[in-house]
């Protein structure tokens, strides 16, 4: 095992099943004479979905018993995949995100410096015979290392650590035999039920060093993609110019830059687990000849393209809400993330008469297509003006007779000559303040 990727002075969680894996690498770190086994704590995941999977945690509880290493087991129940099928409905990302949430937590719990997952080279060779298949964006071909997992529910991260990349299964069962350790058979690894199974019953005619060569091959050519793609953002201050974007020939590259762009945005995890046709979709619709386009990522996100410009936006900026303001409304109200209170006569972002009440506050197209500028359309003069799409989205705030008295400062500039805020004396003003 490579136990350099270990400091000795740090706490760390092993995730165990009980199967032959999990189980050499606990025992190896068990009887390792550099490490202390009072700084590991083990964690196991039952998901209680066969018959024998009490038999795996009972063999796992017997072994830490035994050598006194501190356990953990969580046991899943429906409540918990009812709680984590609301991110997805596919059964490997549910108990993927089930298991490593739960070491995440008790990292936290005791401060550890990451959790050791016990794949194997024969699972460093299968995840690279899945990445082809799929044919989608890879950030490094077969398993890494180190690597990370980030959580959709708790926010954070976690550190996984692989030190078994090296060994084969046929060296993990042999160690196993030698050494009497009980493990457990998962029952379904047998069956073709999941892709990866399927793989790993046809693993045997492949020559392993062969794949090896070409993963190795493929990382060298990802890794000199990457860093064009990081040079990319770096050059355009961390954002994707739709000119300069289009104008890379290599498609693999451009890809590799949209899935930075969600990383350095901490999104990364709204298209990790995204079909390759996702991808194509965006390099798509960046080379459309339309100039304001939303790509919808997921529930909570968008993409959007604006002109030359392409942001990662929260889809609540982007729904049309209205607010009504009175002479008699109670200050403070909420539009969306702006604040709109009483301001003074030497304080203020816009007054207004008190026959100017109600004032609408908006994004709405139904209401600013009502707005009159330079005898068209407020909607029409967006077009004319090239107002890009997210200024359109904030907010306009019209009197009685749907006049612009203020508007946000994305478009402020460009509109304000025909907002109707004057100073006449002989009226009562209100002033107002945006936050």
């Amino acid at each position: 095992m490579d136990n350099k990727l270990l400091n000795r002075n740090e706490k760390y969680i092993i995730g165990v099943s009980g199967g032959p894996d999990s189980m050499f690498l606990l025992d190896n770190i068990y009887h390792n004479p550099e490490l202390d086994i009072n700084n590991f704590i083990v964690c196991l995941v039952n998901y209680q979905k066969r018959a024998d999977s009490d038999h795996d945690e009972q063999i796992v509880l017997e072994y830490c018993k035994k050598q006194n290493i501190k356990i953990y087991v969580k046991k899943v129940t429906s409540a918990d995949y009812d709680k984590y099928q609301t991110i997805s409905h596919n059964f490997q990302n549910v108990a993927r995100d089930i298991r490593y949430d739960f070491f995440l937590q008790i990292s936290k719990k005791y401060h550890c410096h990451g959790v050791l997952i016990a794949h194997n080279l024969t699972d460093h060779i299968e995840t690279y015979i899945l990445q082809k298949q799929r044919n989608g964006i890879v950030e490094y071909y077969g398993l890494n290392q180190i690597s990370y997992y980030h959580s959709h529910l708790l926010g954070s991260e976690l550190k996984i650590i692989r030190m078994m990349l090296k060994i084969t299964r046929e060296e993990i069962i042999e160690y196993l035999f030698h050494n009497q350790i009980n493990y457990a058979i998962d029952s379904t690894n047998i069956l073709g039920i999941y892709n990866r199974n399927i793989i790993r019953n046809e693993i045997q005619q492949i020559n392993l060093q062969d794949m090896l060569l070409e993963i190795n091959q493929k990382n060298n050519e990802n890794k000199k993609l990457k860093l064009l793609a990081k040079d990319y953002l770096i050059d355009n201050f961390g954002q994707i110019n739709v000119i300069s974007f289009n104008a890379i020939n290599n498609v693999q590259l451009q890809k590799i830059i949209i899935f930075n762009y969600f990383k350095i945005n901490k999104l990364v995890q709204l298209i990790s687990n995204k079909k390759r046709k996702f991808l194509d979709e965006i390099i798509k619709e960046l080379k459309s000849t339309k100039p304001n386009i939303i790509i919808k990522v997921n529930n909570d996100y968008s993409l959007v393209k604006s002109y030359d410009n392409v942001e990662i936006i929260n889809n609540n900026v982007l729904q049309p809400t209205t607010v009504k303001v009175t002479a008699i409304t109670n200050l403070p109200i909420k539009w969306k993330e702006k604040i709109i209170l009483q301001g003074t006569k030497n304080s203020y972002n816009f007054k207004i008469a008190a026959n100017q009440f109600p004032l609408t506050i908006t994004n709405d197209v139904l209401f600013l297509q009502k707005v009159i500028v330079t005898k068209t359309s407020l909607n029409r003069w967006f077009i004319k003006n090239k107002i890009p799409i997210l200024a359109r989205k904030s907010y306009f705030i019209l009197d009685a007779q749907n006049q612009l008295v203020f508007v946000n400062n994305l478009v402020d500039l460009k509109i304000n000559k025909f907002i109707n805020n004057t100073w006449p004396e002989k009226h009562n003003l209100f002033f107002f303040m945006i936050k």
